[in-house]
């Protein structure tokens, strides 16, 4: 992992401590002071470092025993991308996200959020092993 990666991952992984059942305020100490937040899968989805700890409170008051994971993580120039995973406790359900987050040094300054409706968690059974079908779709 790059410097760049690894203090940022550090940063997010923050973050997520305080959608995880920690200080909602510690969230302060790691966006900037004009943070601006995206939710693009919210209608009125917008939000200010000013409102983010009352986010978190609001969203664990809506959805108890929702924990969010890490699923994977890229770093290019100023932005980190996120992939996610919440997983409620009460029903076992998942719902996945990407984000993007944009840094002002250590800092995150903005995010774009996107996240998928809550669907109940299947686990993969493996598969037979077959001969692959042969490919039909363009390029073949």
């Amino acid at each position: 992992m790059d410097g760049s990666l690894t203090s940022r991952a550090a940063t997010f992984e923050r973050v997520l401590l305080a959608w995880n059942g920690g200080d909602p305020n510690a969230v302060r100490a790691l966006i900037t002071t004009d943070y601006q937040g995206h939710m693009l899968h919210l209608s009125n989805g917008e939000r200010s470092a000013q409102q983010y700890p009352q986010w978190i409170r609001d969203y664990r008051l809506a959805w108890p025993g929702v924990t969010f994971d890490v699923v994977d993580q890229a770093s290019s120039g100023d932005r980190l991308w996120t992939r996610l995973m919440a997983t409620s406790a009460d029903t076992g359900s998942v719902a996945h996200g990407m984000n993007l987050s944009r840094f002002d040094g250590e800092l995150i300054a903005e995010e774009w959020a996107l996240w998928s409706d809550w669907q109940p968690h299947v686990t993969q059974q493996p598969r037979p092993a077959t001969n692959p079908p042969t490919p039909t779709g363009p390029g073949h």
